[in-house]
């Protein structure tokens, strides 16, 4: 089984994520989007090469993939030898630009 681990940047999207949905919307709604992104580490981690090569970043590769969250957030994570690393959690209405510094 695969060690998942969040990159700083990646800590950071889930914490704004996170206030965003406390703030604008309800704990109840929060919880939820957490519960959704929780569930989709877990597929990740169970199966990692089952989703597609993410093609917004600088240099698509075989091993930087994502997975889409109930149409609203992309999971962008890269595989390593030992580990999965999470690169980025953006959401849908974001500008896929922002992964356009994300490489190898």
């Amino acid at each position: 089984m695969w060690h998942l681990v969040l990159t700083q940047r990646a800590e950071t999207s889930l914490e704004e994520i996170i206030d965003y949905y406390l703030t604008q919307h309800s704990a109840q709604r929060a919880t939820k989007v957490i519960d959704s992104i929780e569930d989709a580490f877990e597929k990740i981690t169970a199966s990692p090469k089952s989703y597609p090569v993410c093609f917004d970043v600088a240099q698509p590769a075989e091993h930087i993939r994502q997975i889409i969250v109930h149409h609203t957030f992309k999971v962008v994570y890269r595989l390593q030898k030992d580990k999965i690393e999470v690169l980025e959690i953006l959401h849908g209405k974001r500008n896929p630009e922002l992964l356009a510094d994300i490489d190898e």
